[in-house]
């Protein structure tokens, strides 16, 4: 399967976005981009991560920290909604 990147700068280019937003959520360690040659490169599978970011930033206008407080408590929701199916998987096979 042939994997599907475009370099920051289409990215920023395509979509209207700042280049310095893209280095703060990489410095921020929010994403982490792929280095292919000299260029910094997205990965297509991060696109709708790369597209919340961008709403929270440029709709909403929250800040890097902001941004990081949300992904974590979505990424905190996202294990919490898992462990509730598997309990109740677990409920179903003793009724």
């Amino acid at each position: 399967m042939e994997t599907e990147f475009i370099t920051i700068t289409e990215y920023c280019i395509n979509y209207d976005i700042d280049p310095s937003f893209m280095v703060s959520l990489e410095e921020s360690g929010i994403i982490i981009f792929t280095l292919i040659g000299e260029e910094k490169c997205v990965h297509q599978e991060q696109f709708s991560e790369l597209d919340k970011y961008i709403h929270l930033h440029y709709d909403l206008h929250i800040n890097m920290e902001g941004i990081d407080a949300i992904r974590h408590l979505l990424q905190k929701v996202s294990r919490m909604q898992e462990e509730i199916r598997d309990l109740n998987k677990k409920l179903h096979l003793h009724e």
